[in-house]
Order: structure tokens, then C-alpha cells, then sequence
């Protein structure tokens, strides 16, 4: 009886077609997911930012680049952008300068490190409405821990509180930040020393190198694609946070504290203006899309040289 001849290289790429079909089918839940979670509420913020909404007929009118240049014009924006890069960066070099110091803490093999390591985390997934109600509680002028210490050092009038005050507000709101978001940083850099070969460090005591050498030419440069990395998350993350900072203070005392996200959240909860609170949060999501296309080019030139 005689049998068919199959072509090895057609068996092969009907084998490819089904392990690929295979593929989509398995992906296709996350991908929609990602369409219905991500894609469309962004190409529909865009649609809206041409637009202007009128909740009272539920009707649209587009108007073009009307708000985008309505944004520019606002004589709120210079001073939100500046509490946003205020804010962003004091809690970036917080978070950085914390985490990677609490990496390095539990990272030694010293009695009871798995305890720290367990409370250094905390912060971390404490809710944040609780985080917030224990940050007003301790900087609550009356009966407030630390607002009592600022006092008692002269810092602060009786009976007030650093929210109370531009530059303190915005201090606390950073400081508060600060607190809760380190651990993340933390425990990449953790993951990350767990990489670095034994050998290296043994090489730099060979040749006389001090732990602070050792930090500076063995630890840094091989935490340097998390840095890289955490560097990109965290300053998206932080940009757009909006929980802690408006929980805590509503962006006052006199806007002190509004950032961007307060901006767009009060243009669209509080005055009902959709189109131009779709535009703000484009003109967010763009500058912070050329940002990190920005550095991580940077870096890959650097890498390159």
C-alpha cells in the first residue's frame, strides 16, 4: 500500500502555524485586558482632549488645540510644574538614597536581618488611606508627635502644624512619600547585590581597596541596570501619584502642594471640564513618555562608548 509523502519543510511550517496560533490564543486574554484597561481609556483621553464636554446636554464640540493651548495660557501652570519637579525629585532622591542604604543593611548575613527586613517593608503595603491618616495625625498641630518636636525646637509657632505652611507642607508630603516608597527600591537593589560575584570583592581587598572603594568601583557599577530601571519606574510612578499627596493635603496650603494629577483631577471632578483635563493628562503622559525615551537612549549611548 502506498504511502503519502509529506514535504519535511511543509510538516514543519504547519507545526510553526499551530504552536503560533497556540500562542495567540493563549495571549489573547492579557491582550485584551491590556486594550480595555490601557489602550482605549488612552486613545480615548486623546479624542477628548479636541474636545469640549458639556455634561448638562451630554454633548461634544470640537474645538481643536483649544485647550492644550488654554493649558499653557493658565497661570497655574508654571507654578504646578514646578511643585510637581519639586515633589518628583525630593522623593526620588529620598527613595533612592533610603532604599539602597536599606539594601545594603539587609543584605549583611548579621543576627535578626530577617526581622528588619520583614518591618522595612511594611511601609510598603500599609494602605495608603491609613498611611495618610498617620502622617495628618503626626503633623497635627495640637497633638501631633512631630509637629510637637518642631515646636519644642523652636521651628514652629505653638499650636501649629507644618501642613500649615508652603514649604513645610511639601516637605511632609515628600517626606511622607518618601517612607512609603523606598522599600520598592529596596528590595530590587537587594535582588540585585544577591548578583554580584563574591570574586570581585575579593579581587578589591587584594588590592587594597577600602569598603568605601569597594562601594564606589564594585557595588555602583553593578547595580547599575537597576538603577536604570527603577530610575524610569519610579519617576513615572511618582509623577503621576496622586493618593498620598492629596490625602494628606488637598494640595493646600494655597496650592503649595498641587501637582499635575491634583490639576487634572480637579479640572475634571471639580469644574467638569473633561476636554481640558484630558489635555493635561496627555501633555503628562507625553512629557513623561519623551523623558524616559530620553534617558534610556542616554544610557545606551553610554553603554555604546
Amino acid at each position: 500500500m502506498a504511502r503519502s509523502y509529506r514535504p519535511a519543510r511543509a510538516t514543519g511550517r504547519r507545526s510553526a502555524v499551530s504552536r503560533g496560533v497556540i500562542g495567540i490564543a493563549l495571549a489573547a486574554p492579557s491582550i485584551a485586558i491590556l486594550v480595555g484597561l490601557v489602550a482605549y481609556p488612552v486613545v480615548d483621553a486623546i479624542r477628548l482632549s479636541f474636545k469640549d464636554v458639556d455634561m448638562l446636554t451630554d454633548s461634544e464640540r470640537f474645538v481643536g488645540l483649544a485647550n492644550y493651548a488654554a493649558a499653557f495660557r493658565d497661570p497655574g501652570f508654571w507654578p504646578i510644574l514646578a511643585n510637581t519637579a519639586i515633589w518628583s525629585a525630593g522623593s526620588l532622591v529620598g527613595q533612592f538614597a533610603l532604599g539602597l542604604l536599606a539594601a545594603i543593611i539587609i543584605d549583611q548575613r548579621l543576627p535578626g536581618v530577617a526581622f528588619v527586613r520583614s518591618i522595612l517593608l511594611l511601609p510598603y503595603v500599609v494602605p495608603v488611606i491609613a498611611l495618610a491618616l498617620f502622617w495628618r495625625w503626626m503633623l497635627d498641630g495640637t497633638y501631633g508627635i512631630i509637629s510637637h518636636l518642631l515646636q519644642h525646637l523652636g521651628l514652629l509657632a505653638a499650636n501649629q502644624s507644618p501642613l500649615a505652611l508652603p514649604s513645610g507642607a511639601m516637605a511632609s508630603v515628600i517626606v511622607a512619600n518618601v517612607w512609603r516608597s523606598f522599600p520598592f527600591v529596596m528590595i530590587v537593589y537587594w535582588a540585585a547585590l544577591q548578583d554580584i560575584p563574591q570574586e570581585q570583592y575579593e579581587a578589591a581587598k587584594v588590592d587594597g581597596a577600602h569598603a568605601l572603594q569597594q562601594f564606589w568601583y564594585v557595588t555602583l557599577p553593578n547595580l547599575r541596570n537597576a538603577t536604570v530601571t527603577l530610575i524610569v519606574l519610579r519617576v513615572v510612578w511618582t509623577v503621576t501619584y496622586f493618593d498620598l499627596i492629596w490625602l494628606v493635603t488637598h494640595g493646600g496650603p494655597g496650592g503649595a502642594t498641587k501637582h499635575w494629577p491634583i490639576w487634572i483631577y480637579e479640572e475634571a471632578m471639580g469644574s467638569l471640564r473633561f476636554g481640558y483635563a484630558a489635555a493635561l493628562a496627555v501633555l503628562m503622559g507625553a512629557f513623561l513618555m519623551a523623558a524616559a525615551i530620553v534617558y534610556v537612549r542616554g544610557t545606551q549611548y553610554k553603554d555604546a562608548r
